[in-house]
């Protein structure tokens, strides 16, 4: 039987490590790092700056690459509840294998998975499965590859979730909200001073228990998350803790039969009430600084993350007419990821011109873990009729698998990078890097004697990075870029390991801010990818790994976010994206095909509107808008296909005309014409397609003193 975990959470990591969140901005001394979040785009849906290219503050129009942004206005607004979502925001950015709704699954240009390790919290790569929530000040997305300053990743870009900061102005917002499909949220978000000393605190805690929009099920979480944080002359230094503890619904969505949907309830489910995810996620940041000089400083950074959970799925396996066959799997897992890294960020002057200058060594392990894992045999009593579902008669899983259990999977990367933006004058940029990074990964797998090891691998990567900015004036930047990318490949055959993963891409765009509320930005690219490993089912019936070949995409992307006129903001994104398998050993029938999951074509559009009514009413805001999505291929073979769709949200918002409060009301309405649609599959099945949300409405009030 797959149980529920112990959920005490781990206090005593707030005394185990130094303090690390980002320090407020508020009257700190110029020496000190200047934060973004809270002030760049807290009430603008675009941002003028941000860390993830470079990990430190830098203006995005001085990059060589694209940096994209959802801001703490645009999640509010919109309500967003996860990051898939938020994605609706950002061009070139969709869905993939969700995992039953469990993860984050995002493709880049083309590339990704929800197990890509391409998530990052505050800057550090991050195990939780899902990251977007009540901590979340706003987004972040890096474009292209991102190796030069994190290391093993795919082509394909960055994700980076950047969290809600300690602030140095008191106040508190208290929330709740009710959710159309039953139950709702209530929060609370406190910071401030502590008293007249150099510190400040932030307590951010939330309680949800909403029905899920399904037939059956909840989604549920009780977080909590302290930071403090500590400024000095010189030094500063801040600490952060998440605990969650959540259990979810694993959906696995509908099935299709001849290329098309199955003529079957949307609604109801054809899996079991105890198919669901149960766990803990914890995350610990810490950084410390110190201002060297004028023109240096430092900074430690150690980051801590944790996913363990368990669950428990009925896993479609055949369909006959239409009884569905189900197997009940599940397992217990543990993911977890340290990292640590010292920097050296520099604003210098060089022979009369001026160099930002990162140069950096980290360290990072990445540990992935499968316990207990369930395999219970196929029988009659996993079959269900998928016209008319009747459940409870398939048992939990509780067969345990000893080949399966066990299965460890551990990389560690030690690295040394280096980065420069050099302005060669008023208008030139000369954007350059490279990391030299050296890994060591094993995995194994198995209980008793059927113990197996598997990959044991180590080698060493350079990365590198180079680009040009030119800005022939003041709202028009354009530049271009080469990087590379890799990631260690984690499958063997017979013991012998592959090649890392290894990307490399070009792209060239313009940067246009007409005013400083609003940003116009256009790129292409070409991402290549090669050394794939598939698992290759062979004539004995036994699956291998084996490298088989190469893909590429190739795309264009628009993004306009800001203020178009008084009173009038837009969020406008295009994407056209083409992805191609170049090279496929084990089925050259395939090469030419497009990525499973990987949309040509996306677009999304919002407007918002102020209204201007008497003040004596309160402030008014009203926005919708719509998100399109292109047909996908469901599986590598391309043998079905996910029909294009488009979706509507709308808000209203009224800001109540109350005395020392900031007291609001809020309603979301999210796919306002009930659009039947399927967001992703599996990549390879058939009978695991994802099902989208129905219409759905929120209910939000808050107060802020």
């Amino acid at each position: 039987m797959v149980k529920s975990l112990n959920r005490a959470p781990s206090w005593v990591l707030l005394c185990s490590v130094l303090p690390g969140l980002a320090i407020a901005a508020t009257e700190l001394p110029s020496s000190v790092i200047q934060a973004t979040g809270e002030g760049d785009g807290a009430d603008s849906y675009t941002q003028a700056r941000g860390e993830t290219a470079s990990k430190s503050a830098t203006q995005n129009r001085d990059e060589a690459q694209t940096v994209n942004a959802v801001t703490a206005r645009t999640l509010d607004d919109y309500q967003v509840k996860d990051l898939n979502d938020a994605m609706r925001f950002v061009s070139g950015v969709t869905q993939t294998n969700t995992l039953g709704g469990t993860k984050d699954a995002l493709i880049k240009r083309g590339f990704g998975s929800n197990d890509d390790n391409s998530i990052l919290r505050d800057g550090i790569r991050s195990a939780i499965g899902r990251n977007l929530g009540a901590t979340t000040d706003h987004v972040e997305v890096l474009k292209g590859p991102a190796s030069l300053m994190y290391g093993a990743l795919e082509p394909g870009g960055v994700i980076n979730v950047v969290s809600k900061q300690p602030q140095f102005t008191r106040s508190t917002t208290l929330s709740a909200s009710g959710f159309s499909e039953g139950g709702g949220s209530l929060s609370v978000d406190t910071t401030g001073p502590l008293g007249d000393t150099d510190l400040a605190y932030r307590l951010v805690a939330e309680r949800s228990h909403e029905d899920y929009w399904r037939n059956y099920g909840t989604d549920e979480h009780t977080l909590i998350a302290p930071s403090i944080a500590w400024v000095g002359e010189r030094a500063s230094a801040s600490l952060a803790y998440t605990y969650n503890d959540y259990a979810s619904p694993f959906d696995r969505g509908t099935v299709f039969v001849g290329g098309r949907p199955a003529d079957i309830s949307y609604r109801d489910r054809l899996d079991e009430r105890w198919a669901k995810t149960v766990g803990i996620s914890q995350s610990t940041t810490a950084k410390f600084e110190y201002q060297l000089g004028d023109a240096w400083r430092s900074r430690l950074t150690y980051g801590w993350t944790q996913d363990r959970y368990s669950l428990a799925i009925a896993q479609p396996n055949t369909l006959n007419g239409n009884t569905l066959r189900r197997i009940a799997n599940g397992g217990h897992y543990d993911y977890e990821s340290r990292y640590t890294a010292l920097d050296l960020i520099g604003d210098q002057q060089l022979f009369g011109q001026r160099h930002e200058i990162v140069v950096g060594l980290d360290n990072e392990s990445l540990d992935k873990y499968r316990g207990k894992t369930y395999r219970n045999v196929n029988t009659a009593a996993g079959n269900i009729d998928i016209r008319n579902p009747v459940y409870g008669r398939l048992a939990e899983p509780s067969t345990v698998s000893a080949t399966q259990s066990n299965a460890e999977n551990n990389l560690v990367t030690t690295s040394l990078y280096f980065k420069d933006n050099w302005h060669l004058n008023d208008r030139w940029i000369l954007v350059f890097g490279g990391r030299q990074a050296h890994w060591d990964q094993y995995s194994d797998q198995g209980l008793g004697r059927s113990y197996a090891p598997g990959a044991d691998s180590n080698g060493d990567e350079f990365i590198p990075f180079g680009g040009i900015v030119y800005q022939p004036s003041e709202t028009v930047a354009l530049y271009a870029n080469y990087s590379r990318s890799f990631v260690p490949n984690d499958a063997d055959d017979a013991g012998n390991s592959f090649k890392p993963t290894e990307g490399r891409s070009y792209e060239a765009g313009i940067k246009y801010t007409p005013t400083a509320a609003l940003n116009v930005n256009l790129a292409v690219y070409d991402i290549e990818k090669k050394n794939l490993v598939n698992s290759v089912l062979q004539s004995n019936g036994d699956s291998l790994d084996e490298a088989v070949g190469k893909a590429r995409s190739r795309g264009i992307e628009l993004d306009v976010t800001g203020e178009i006129a008084q009173n009038w903001s837009v969020i406008g994104t295009y994407a056209y994206s083409h992805t191609e398998v170049l090279k496929n050993a084990e089925a050259p029938e395939q090469e030419g095909n497009r990525l499973p999951n990987a949309p040509m074509h996306t677009a999304s559009l919002y407007l918002t509107h102020h209204l201007a009514l008497p003040a004596q009413t309160g402030r008014w805001h009203v926005g919708a808008g719509a998100r399109y999505v292109g047909e996908r291929p469901g599986d590598n073979a391309n043998s079905f296909w996910m029909d294009s769709y488009t979706l509507a949200d709308a808000f209203v918002r009224w800001d109540l005309p109350t005395q020392g409060y900031e007291t609001r009301l809020q309603l979301n309405i999210d796919n306002l014409f009930n659009k039947q649609y399927y967001p992703s599959t599996t990549g390879s099945s058939t009978l695991q397609v994802e099902e989208g949300a129905l219409r759905t409405a929120r209910l939000t009030a808050s107060v802020k003193f």
